[in-house]
C-alpha cells in the first residue's frame, strides 16, 4: 500500500508550480522485501515487519507543511493506493480538502 500526500498552493497560476510538498509513505506484506523477494531469515523478516501495516490495524500520520507567508489558499490531497500486483494499483480511500487563511 501507498500513502500519497499533497499540498498545492491555488493562488498560483502555473499547474506545475503549484505543488508545494509531497510526501509518500510505502508498506509491504510480511516476508516480502522491498524488491519484492521472499524473505525467509528471521531477521530479513523483522526487518520487513518494520514496513508492514499489521491486518486490520489503521496507523496515524502526521505531516508538518510549511507555506510561504503570502500563502492564502491551499489544496491538500491524501491518496491510499492498494497495490496486488506490480504497477497496477487502485486508490481505495481519498481525501482532498481547500484550506483558505488570512495573512496580515
Amino acid at each position: 500500500m501507498v500513502l500519497e500526500v499533497t499540498a498545492k498552493d491555488l493562488t498560483i497560476k502555473d499547474p506545475e508550480k503549484q505543488e508545494v510538498f509531497r510526501s509518500e509513505k510505502n508498506w509491504f506484506e510480511i516476508g516480502v522485501d522491498m524488491d519484492r523477494d521472499m524473505r525467509y531469515g528471521a531477521w530479513q523478516i523483522k526487518e520487513t515487519i518494520d514496513l508492514t501495516l499489521p491486518p486490520k490495524q489503521t496507523q496515524k500520520e502526521d505531516y508538518l507543511i510549511n507555506f510561504d507567508t503570502d500563502t492564502e489558499k491551499v489544496e491538500i490531497e491524501a491518496n491510499l493506493w492498494y497495490y496486488l500486483k506490480g504497477s497496477k494499483g487502485d486508490i481505495i480511500h481519498s481525501v482532498k480538502e481547500t484550506i483558505s487563511y488570512e495573512t496580515d
